[in-house]
């Protein structure tokens, strides 16, 4: 999925520094600025005409009364303020009316708008060196506007641009024709050189002429005009490059696709994958972004190769590939891409990131990603060795996405190693970013990849990547990546490489894309993944990511894409069983355990039991979606609430690799449910605060008990209550970290550390014995038996549990099934009952819920007035007479004894209650008896 664009692309390059065009809109044509005069002044009428074919102000039924369109205009000196764009206003008013724009009556595509700049703004010369503009409706909301953003600079003296050619550099073949046609600002004199040699000169002029006919059979030709006025000068270029025939030569031993480093830190290597071009040219900063026929590639089959020298270690160069003349491409496997966004990355997150080269702008956005190649590189100093993953049953996975879990500007991996305690203290053992791999933009989910073997700069640098991973492993905490492999976005390179402009699809000729998606549910361009060429690409990501990262495997969106069976929009059809698509599961699953055969391989499948089981006996853990299940059951429902299925066995699967959750990124809050719409009866509700969190504890405990792997979404141990859907699904969600300086919040947080500890310590968690009962009834039961079975444990390893929960808003008596007859304890109050007969009734309050061991786990906690579930024992401190208020049955009697273990008698004068006034002050012990429970406390006597 993806959110809020950043993309601005970039310039078509007329004269030098005339006219910037910087492209912002996403899939749609470059519209194109004009101004008259060509070279405007800042303080003297402009015209600015605007053609806004291919945006969604083509064809708009303009009417200057009704229907006007404006400019938006802001000066760049300053960025857009109020102050520097008095034309920001939505919805425009009258007072807007000198940005009106008028339309040309012979092209409706066409506005146009008469201004002084100075008069405009309000401001000097001086402080107008260059303006923005973009044109809209009335009021945004219409969704009518040139998405990007035009640039127009103000000139001061001497000004030359090339009026023809309108590129800056080109091809050409021998005895070509073409006119070179040269204006200036200013009369004045104009020299024109061919390769250093004047082939023409006129004085007094503001324009030069020129017919030209290729002479040279190769190379690369500079053709310059300079242009003198008076103590003014100025000279600007063009190049063309001869095209000429491919060297056919085979790559080096060793050369792989991608940036190849080597001893000689002066040099590198760049082979590129292009099965059917004819001729690939590597340009870049060390071309001075111009083609130059010394760095065209050769040719090895369907590869490409080039040898660059020249270069200084450390330094970093960034470079493009042009194929077969037309498609400008960066490295699809280089680990640093540059694009015009980074503008807006923090320096604190990435200090002295490279900005995207100004000669590299396109006004095609899609051509405005670059590679980085960097010689000489110090590789990072892995800290953490031997590192050993948990068992795939034992992971407690939490899931996160950094741009929303840090404030603005603190969105990075340094921020994540800084948290690292809190992730340990929580206790879970493994942690799964949502993609992080190069993406479009830097508001996104991450589900709209680019360039895979490019972490995304806008969470940091890859070194820090890295240390977060080394030092996560150091704390016994695995991590996972969200991995998107069933798509791609524009510009992939090889997505870029065959894809048709015009439908806006990839092409039939492209070796790694289908041309329309197999399946439902598709966004961006679907993966061929029977094709061999996908099947060596994606292989090389997933050993890559495993070997550079030490990442500890792979979380895999949409995994039920990986088919080629044309489902077009049959969702049952698609969730079948599809042989074919665990086939190429099970390749690439394969290919991953040959060289890393620990890695965790992950999958968001959702497809008939029958293919899931399979794939999991194979060895693959598959995600277990029960939020629904467990959310009517916290809200009070019993519809749709059996959870009962997220216990492998009750699926029919032989090996628990059912990644169960309550939450995901994809999936509705708990909380904010529970508030919205829980349940309630008389004064009970669910939609109170305290009572939604500790719903959330009682489902939490029914959660975290059940044997398998499970994952938590970022904040939900702290209940978070922001709706998925607020401000749009995939859009920034607000952070709560204040959620945890709350007692109450705080207080789910410790609680689920207690749960999550508890499966991590004790071996009953992880048994195979498991009976869960209740089904879609709101009284709910787990039990939990040891293997093998002892009903008379004495060690921890001997254990068995059994929770129990009334999940209904009303009292309900509970038939309470133990594993067998004798002493157990609740973990939650730490009080011991004896049960001396099965089923044992237990009269629950709404949201009472129990965690029996028939082990201690911890100290006894004392009985607080209030405080005891089902016991009441009040007031404490006493003076006179004790009452014990018992839900759970008739009270038989109690004791209390000295802190020296001394029996004081006491006197029952009624049902419930004690008269201790002859005892003397002090601490102590009571015993509280009763037909199926002995539970001890401490009262205060003073």
């Amino acid at each position: 999925m993806l959110n809020n664009f950043e993309i601005f692309g970039t310039r078509a390059r007329i004269c030098g520094f005339i006219l910037l065009y910087v492209l912002v809109s996403f899939y749609t044509k470059a519209q194109i600025v004009t101004t008259d005069p060509a070279f405007p002044s800042a303080d003297k009428p402009v015209t600015v005409t605007v053609d806004v074919t291919g945006t969604s102000l083509d064809n708009f039924p303009w009417d200057n009364t009704t229907n006007p369109v404006y400019i938006w205009s802001w000066i760049k000196k300053t960025g857009i303020t109020d102050a520097d764009a008095p034309t920001n206003v939505n919805p425009a008013t009258a007072a807007q009316a000198a940005a009106k724009c008028t339309r040309i009556s012979t092209n409706p595509d066409k506005y146009q708008i008469t201004f002084t700049p100075t008069t405009f703004f309000g401001k000097t010369v001086a402080d107008i060196p260059q303006i923005g503009l973009k044109l809209k409706t009335k009021d945004w909301s219409e969704n009518k506007q040139t998405d990007v953003d035009k640039f127009i600079t103000f000139t001061q003296g001497l000004a030359l641009s090339f009026a023809e050619p309108s590129q800056s550099s080109f091809f050409k073949n021998t005895n070509d024709q073409f006119t070179i046609k040269v204006n200036a600002s200013e009369s004045a004199t104009l020299m024109l050189k061919i390769n250093d040699v004047l082939v023409k000169t006129l004085s007094g002029t503001t324009s030069l002429s020129y017919a030209h006919t290729v002479a040279e059979t190769s190379g690369t030709t500079t053709v310059v005009c300079e242009a003198v006025a008076g103590a003014q000068s100025k000279s600007i270029s063009f190049i063309y490059t001869i095209r000429s025939a491919i060297v056919n030569q085979a790559r080096p031993t060793g050369i792989l696709d991608g940036i190849n480093y080597s001893a000689d830190k002066t040099k590198a290597t760049l082979s590129l994958w292009a099965p059917g071009k004819n001729s690939v040219y590597v340009i870049g900063d060390f071309t001075d972004w111009s083609i130059l026929s010394s760095y065209q590639m050769k040719k090895d089959g369907e590869h490409f190769w080039l040898e660059v020298s020249g270069l200084t270690p450390g330094s970093e160069y960034a470079f493009q590939y042009l194929v077969n003349e037309t498609i400008r491409i960066a490295d699809p496997y280089a680990d640093k891409i540059l694009d015009t966004d980074d503008q807006f990355i923090p320096v604190a997150t990435y200090p002295n990131l490279k900005s995207f080269p100004t000669k590299a702008l396109s006004d095609k956005w899609y051509f405005n990603r670059a590679s980085i190649l960097q010689t000489g590189q110090t590789p990072y100093a892995w800290q953490t060795v031997n590192y050993k993953k948990p068992a795939k049953q034992k992971l407690v996975i939490y899931e996160l996405l950094i741009r929303d879990f840090f404030e603005t500007g603190k969105k990075n991996y340094q921020m994540l190693i800084d948290t690292i305690g809190y992730f340990k203290k929580l206790g879970v053992n493994a942690i799964e970013l949502m993609p992080i791999t190069e993406f479009n933009g830097n508001d996104s989910w991450g589900y709209n990849p680019t360039f895979m073997f490019a972490p995304d700069k806008f969470y940091g640098t890859k070194n820090k990547l890295k240390e977060f991973v080394d030092k996560c492993h150091a704390n016994g905490i695995a991590v996972i990546m969200d991995m998107v492999m069933n798509q791609q976005d524009l510009p992939n390179a090889y997505l870029m490489m065959d894809f048709d402009f015009t439908s806006f699809k990839p092409s039939v000729a492209n070796k790694w894309f289908n041309t329309d998606a197999k399946h439902p549910y598709n966004v961006f361009f679907d993966i061929n993944h029977e094709s061999t060429y996908t099947k060596t690409y994606l292989d090389s990501i997933n050993s890559y990511w495993l070997k550079e990262y030490k990442v500890d495997g792979f979380r895999y969106d949409l995994s039920k894409g990986f088919t080629q069976i044309n489902y077009g929009t049959n969702v049952g059809a698609w969730s079948s069983y599809d042989a074919s698509r665990i086939t190429i599961l099970k390749r690439m699953y394969d290919k991953i355990m040959s060289h890393s055969p620990d890695a965790y391989v992950i999958l968001e499948h959702f497809a008939d039991n029958s293919e899931e089981k399979e794939l999991a006996a194979y060895g693959m853990m598959l995600w277990a979606n029960f939020n629904n299940a467990y959310i009517q059951t916290s809200m009070g429902n019993a519809s749709n609430s059996d959870f009962t299925n997220i216990f492998y066995k009750n699926r029919g699967w032989t090996v628990p690799h059912g990644v169960g959750y309550m939450e995901s990124h994809d999936e509705e809050r708990m909380m904010f449910k529970n508030l919205q719409n829980g349940n309630f009866s008389g004064s009970y509700s669910v939609r109170d605060l305290e009572t939604a969190l500790d719903r959330v504890k009682a489902a939490s405990t029914f959660f975290y008990t059940i044997p398998g792997p499970k994952m938590l979404w970022q904040f939900g141990e702290l209940g978070y209550d922001v709706s998925i859907e607020a401000g749009g699904r995939v859009s920034a969600k607000p952070i709560r970290w204040n959620y945890y300086t709350e007692p109450s919040r705080k207080s789910l947080l410790d609680f689920t550390a207690e749960l999550i500890k508890l499966r991590n310590t004790y071996s009953i968690f992880s048994t195979d014995d498991v009976t869960i009962l209740g089904g879609s009834s709101l009284q709910k039961q787990i039990i939990l038996k040891a293997v093998p079975f002892s009903a008379t444990p004495t060690q921890a390893n001997e254990m068995n549990a059994h929770m129990v929960a009334n999940f209904d808003v009303t009292d309900n008596m509970a038939e309470v099934n133990f594993s067998h007859i004798g002493k157990w304890y609740d973990f939650v109050t730490g009080l011991e009952y004896e049960i001396k007969t099965i089923p044992t009734s237990f009269q629950m309050s709404p949201g009472d819920f129990y965690l029996f061991t028939d082990v201690p786990l911890k100290k006894v906690v004392g009985v607080e007035e209030g405080s005891s579930k089902g016991v009441l024992v009040y007031p404490n401190p006493v003076q006179d007479l004790l009452h014990v208020n018992n839900m759970l049955g008739e009270v038989d009697d109690i004791t209390i004894n000295s802190m020296q273990g001394l029996r004081l008698n006491v006197n029952r004068i009624g049902s419930q209650t004690w008269d201790v006034s002859q005892i003397p002050s002090g601490l102590y012990t009571v015993e509280i008896r009763m037909n199926k429970a002995l539970i001890h406390g401490k009262i205060v006597k003073y």
